[in-house]
């Protein structure tokens, strides 16, 4: 995935009220779409690379948060929307084990009228596979974490995504690790034990667990590499 337009890069401040991230600049004010807490994160940011959208975009804010550059030059990608698309790329290129040869990929897909999936597709195998996609920010050490705040909607997702796989179906539950100092996955059961044990209890269902790593540079995110998930 490459960036639509050149980043440019602040020197961090503060966020504030979830939603604005601030340079040190007086008129360095940045959209951030991330909602999570960005534990880990935030407080060993140096800077903000950020996206100009230009003057005419009619947008509230002209300038919107891409990555956070952390102390050491690590970056990670604090857009969420960029997970899916990295997902969908991936998918479609057979970068993910177990679904070679994806086929009619769509996306944001009603399961049912309280559930939607980020992804539905069908391989050679499976004529319907049901994808949910979460970006991962927060890590300890090379050990990549999920989720970074409690999340209800997560773990709601995961526990249909376990009944599906109940009933016979085809269920996959991807994580986007979108930073590149990361040798592994697992779920942060000190901040969210009911999530991690819907995780646990997901895979034993059948479900099939991937997080996938990113190469993460001030032009491009790419997927390249499968991480190891730690239960």
């Amino acid at each position: 995935m490459d960036f639509a337009t050149p980043l440019s890069r602040w020197a961090f401040l503060k966020r504030e009220k979830r939603f604005f991230m601030y340079g040190t600049e007086p008129d360095q004010i940045a959209h951030c779409a991330n909602t999570g807490s960005m534990k880990g994160v935030l407080e060993r940011a140096t800077h903000l690379w950020v996206r100009d959208y230009g003057a005419g975009s009619g947008r509230k804010l002209r300038y919107g948060a891409e990555l956070l550059e952390l102390h050491g030059g690590t970056l990670v990608c604090i857009n969420t929307a960029h997970a899916n698309t990295l997902a969908g790329e991936a998918l479609a290129t057979g970068l993910v084990p177990g679904f070679p040869a994806v086929q009619g990929l769509q996306k944001e897909v009603v399961h049912s009228a309280e559930t939607r999936f980020d992804w539905a597709f069908a391989t050679p195998q499976y004529p319907r596979v049901w994808c949910e996609v979460k970006n991962v920010t927060m890590a300890e050490g090379t050990t990549a974490l999920f989720p970074d705040a409690k999340t209800k909607r997560g773990t709601k997702h995961l526990n249909t995504l376990a009944t599906i796989a109940k009933q016979g179906g085809v269920a996959l539950q991807l994580y986007v690790v979108a930073r590149a100092d990361c040798t592994s996955f697992a779920p942060a059961s000190s901040i969210d034990a009911t999530y991690a044990a819907a995780l646990k209890n997901a895979v034993a269902a059948g479900v099939t667990v991937v997080a996938l790593g990113c190469a993460v540079s001030p032009t491009q995110i790419n997927v390249c590499k499968v991480l190891p998930v730690m239960m």
